[in-house]
Formats: structure tokens, sequence, C-alpha cells
């Protein structure tokens, strides 16, 4: 019987290694320095700086895609180098993104792409990469994504608001409470389930003015995005009308 040996280090510890019989290894290199690159030759440089550049027999990317709770999707950024002298692959990671900016082989002037086109591109020694469809492109750098994983004081309020206003203390928060604030007892997993049942913004606004007098100038936008942000609340996408649509009279 083959006994598989599974060794992981949290990412923001340091390198994550996988072992196993008939299993290959991965190790992350640099994980905690992965908001501060950028650009596919970012990655390559790790490489040269782990001196494991040279045994590597092919370096590719893999875009994985995260859903928010606003719905949007960003593509997580990694980029193998497989080195068949260490038996090893390599990761080093990108910040998240939508978007990244290249130029096209033969063309000086950057242009934005989806970042998912990167999703199985390769790349050679002088980091340029090849999309899977053949384009070409040079001095690829990803636009990180602006994720709502920052919430503020103003944020806490609006969305604690809402809840008492929807009547949805019990299902929001973990009962008997047993911290300082009962907003620590939030749970934010239950949040999305709210949609559809929060009131108008209108309704909201005026909930939030007369309990909070303070906030007697908060806009119904800055309501949205709240919701928006937790999953609660998502527009609609706007219809666009087409070129030969008639107008209206």
């Amino acid at each position: 019987m083959n006994v598989k040996r599974l060794c992981l280090t949290l990412a923001s510890r340091g390198p994550i290694s996988i072992l196993g019989d008939n299993m290959p290894r991965y190790e992350w290199l640099q994980p905690d320095e992965r908001k501060n690159r950028r650009s596919i030759a970012d990655t390559i440089d790790v490489l040269h700086a782990h001196a494991v550049f040279d045994g590597v027999r092919t370096v590719k990317i893999r875009i994985g895609g995260l859903r928010l709770p606003s719905q949007d999707v960003v593509g997580l950024v990694a980029v193998f180098a497989e080195n068949a002298a260490a038996e090893t692959t390599f990761i080093i990671t990108l910040p998240s993104a939508r978007q990244f900016r290249a130029q096209c082989h033969g063309r000086q002037k950057l242009e934005k792409f989806d970042i998912f086109r990167l999703d199985g591109a390769t790349v050679d020694g002088n980091c340029n990469v090849e999309l899977v469809d053949g384009t070409r492109l040079r001095a690829v750098e990803v636009i990180p994504a602006l994720l709502p994983n920052k919430v503020t004081d103003l944020d806490w309020r609006i969305l604690h608001l809402t809840i008492a206003m929807t009547n949805a203390e019990r299902e929001c928060y973990a009962y008997p409470i047993r911290f300082a604030q009962p907003g620590d007892a939030l749970d934010c997993s239950t949040l999305p389930d709210l949609k559809g049942r929060v009131p108008l913004l209108k309704e909201i606004k005026a909930y939030i003015e007369e309990r909070e007098p303070a906030l007697k100038n908060l806009s119904e936008q800055t309501i949205a995005d709240v919701l928006c942000k937790f999953g609660i609340r998502i527009p609609r996408p706007r219809r666009t009308r087409g070129l030969g649509s008639a107008s209206a009279v």
C-alpha cells in the first residue's frame, strides 16, 4: 500500500510544497511578495533569484476564476515553471486581475486584454508570451483588481442598520452573542441570502437617517455600493439599445 505524504506550509509563512508517491512536486516561490509583482518579467526574475530557471523545461500561465460576493469575477494569476532537474514545478503568483496590458508582436502601443486570455499561455526566456490562439505578446503586465477586502466603519454602520431594518439579525449574527460588539458576531456568508428582501434604497436611507442623524447626507449610491460589496443587492446590467433600433417617439 502506497502512503502519500502531504507537506503544506501556509503561503503567508513561506514556500508550499506537495509531495507524494507518483505525484509531481510543487513549490510556491516568494508568496509574500505577490502584491509587489506586476509583470511576467517579475516572475522570471524570481526564478533567476532562486537559481532554478536554467533547468526549467516549460513556463506556463494559468488563470483561475474567483467570483466575488458582488458577482464580479477576477482572475487568479499564477506562472508554473517546470524544472526537470529538480523534479519540481515552481509557482509564482501575481495580483488578482480582470485585465492585463501588453504589446502585440510588431507593435509599440500597449493594449489591454481580458485576463482570462492568458490562461494556458507559454512564456519564453525573454519573457515573451504566446497565447493559446497563437497571439504573441511582450511586456505583459497585469492590472490589479481593486478587491472589496477593505471595509470602512461607514460600510459596517450601513450594513448593520440594513440588517436591522430587514429584521434579519437572527439569520446574520451568531447567537447567543459572546463577543464584545454585536458586529463581531456577523456571519458574512449569510448576507447574499438577503437578496430580494432588502427595502428600496430611499427607504433604507430614511431609516439610517432617523437612527443616525449624523448620516443625513448619505447618498443612495453609497448605500447601493455597500450592499453590492457584500452581495446583498446586485445591480441589473443595463440594456444597450442596438444601432438599428427605433427611437421612442
